[in-house]
């Protein structure tokens, strides 16, 4: 479905040019959900901006379901770290934003809103704003927004960073069973360990800038997840020890690296 062929990007400014990510090789299977994982300033970001379109890749290619990435495309959404809902339109209302952009009837879609509203706990939500909802139930509501348009692919760069532990599990939940129920392709960008096992089939791990794919590590862990306790409590300990394990990895400097040290 995504396949990233030998990818870079690098930034010219006032300081001098910065290599944000280089030598990217990566397939992304339909309905698979692949989360991206790194320190700050790896790439994460960059990388998703690059398959959604924002932004051109320096080298490389990018191919979507077959077809070269060169500018944002309808069946490609994406999900960013504020909800950024509309102040002054009801919730049904702003998931139903990405219709009237694309010029399609509204009331077609009307009653896949409130099927999506319903499976994210929101049933009952429709005629309020969005400043009467707390930021987990907004983030919710942005997430049906990314789904109306029934994508084939969803780029989520870290939609729960902003929430307190307990929100973010609890969503990091909603999204695995929307997801099950819904099947799009996913790449999902973190700095959270615990997001990253709960929710992927696999796991890109990016070395520090700039971002180069240190390790793919598949998560073979049945769903549904949880940090809880339950029969899958060791399988979760233990993958989330070998993430940990290579982010704490740093890269040699190349002269040390080529003597051997």
């Amino acid at each position: 479905m995504i396949r990233l062929s030998g990818v870079s990007r690098t930034f010219d400014g006032r300081s001098g040019r910065v290599e944000a990510l280089r030598g990217i090789d990566l397939d992304v299977a339909e309905g698979e959900f692949v989360a991206v994982l790194g320190r700050s300033g790896c790439g994460k970001s960059t990388l998703l901006r690059l398959v959604a379109g924002l932004l051109p890749v320096t080298e490389g290619e990018i191919t979507v379901a077959g077809r070269p990435i060169t500018r944002p495309r309808p069946d490609i959404a994406m999900l960013f770290q504020r909800p950024a809902l509309l102040p002054w339109r009801t919730v049904l209302d702003n998931v139903l934003l990405p219709v009237e952009i694309f010029g399609w009837k509204r009331a077609k879609h009307r009653e896949r809103a409130r099927q999506l509203l319903d499976l994210a706990g929101l049933g009952g939500f429709e005629k309020r704003l969005p400043h009467e909802l707390s930021g987990g139930m907004q983030q919710r509501v942005s997430l049906c927004r990314s789904l109306i348009a029934e994508p084939r692919v969803m780029l989520m760069d870290e939609p729960f960073s902003a929430l307190d532990a307990l929100t973010r599990e609890e969503l990091s939940g909603e999204l695995q069973r929307v997801h099950m129920e819904t099947s799009p392709t996913v790449v999902f960008v973190t700095h959270s360990i615990d997001e990253a096992v709960l929710l992927a089939d696999r796991v890109v791990v990016l070395s520090p800038r700039p971002g180069r794919i240190r390790k793919v590590v598949d998560v073979t862990i049945p769903r549904p997840r949880t940090l809880g306790r339950n029969a899958h409590l060791a399988d979760v300990a233990q993958v989330s020890a070998d993430l940990h394990e290579l982010l704490m990895e740093r890269d040699l400097p190349a002269h040390a690296a080529a003597e051997g040290r």
